[in-house]
């Protein structure tokens, strides 16, 4: 009991009772949404592209200026300027939909459907586009409640060998025992009010405890 009310006091989302969260300045975080329907209206690829909302509303507000825009108008063009410094600054490589779609494609999400909005998707693929929201951006620190809920055998072992490729800081609630064993290098053991750690993943716990 507890685990989901952790993860939610490490993002910040609520208070603790006593004591205090530092986050290095500068670090990104990345929480896994739990709420499927969030996206309804946006195609697969914005329901992604929105996991990074500094770059998504950039390219947004771009679009929006180069369509209804007066061009000939300098502060529309020093705005657009503005802009696509933002973009350089979050995708340098100017790559972030050919990311994008590698992601929808290796969770099983094929290329015709990426332009769908999310509201034609069944309950088991939204979970998907919530996984690939919150990986895409790459965060130091990820956040993860029960991310293999829903997932196929095929998207599992996508995402246990992304995570093992993840250079910062992952926090993962599961009750999958084989995913821990994967992915995780130390073991948290929420009991009342105490924290224990143990090195090593879920059997390693399971003997040491």
């Amino acid at each position: 009991a507890g685990k989901s009310t952790f993860l939610k006091i490490l993002s910040k989302s609520i208070d603790c009772s006593s004591g205090e969260v530092i986050i290095t300045s500068g670090m990104k975080m990345g929480v896994l949404g739990q709420d499927q329907y969030a996206f309804e209206d946006l195609s697969l690829k914005d329901a992604v592209l929105i996991g990074n909302k500094r770059l998504y509303d950039a390219i947004k507000e771009k679009e929006r200026l180069y369509t209804e825009g007066d061009l000939s108008d300098d502060k529309v063009n020093a705005r657009l300027g503005e802009l696509e410094t933002i973009c350089v600054e979050e995708d340098p490589m100017y790559e972030c939909e050919v990311v994008i779609e590698k992601i929808l494609e290796d969770l099983g999400i094929p290329s015709y459907r990426h332009n769908d909005l999310m509201k034609t998707l069944p309950s088991s693929d939204k979970f998907k586009i919530l996984l690939a929201q919150v990986l895409f951006p790459k965060p130091d620190i990820l956040l993860l409640d029960e991310p293999t809920n829903n997932l196929d055998l095929n998207a599992i072992e996508w995402l246990e060998n992304n995570l093992k490729r993840h250079e910062g800081t992952m926090v993962v609630i599961s009750h999958d025992r084989h995913f821990l064993n994967a992915v995780c290098t130390h073991i948290l053991d929420l009991d009342f009010y105490s924290v224990r750690e143990f090195s090593g993943n879920y059997d390693d716990w399971y003997i040491a405890s």
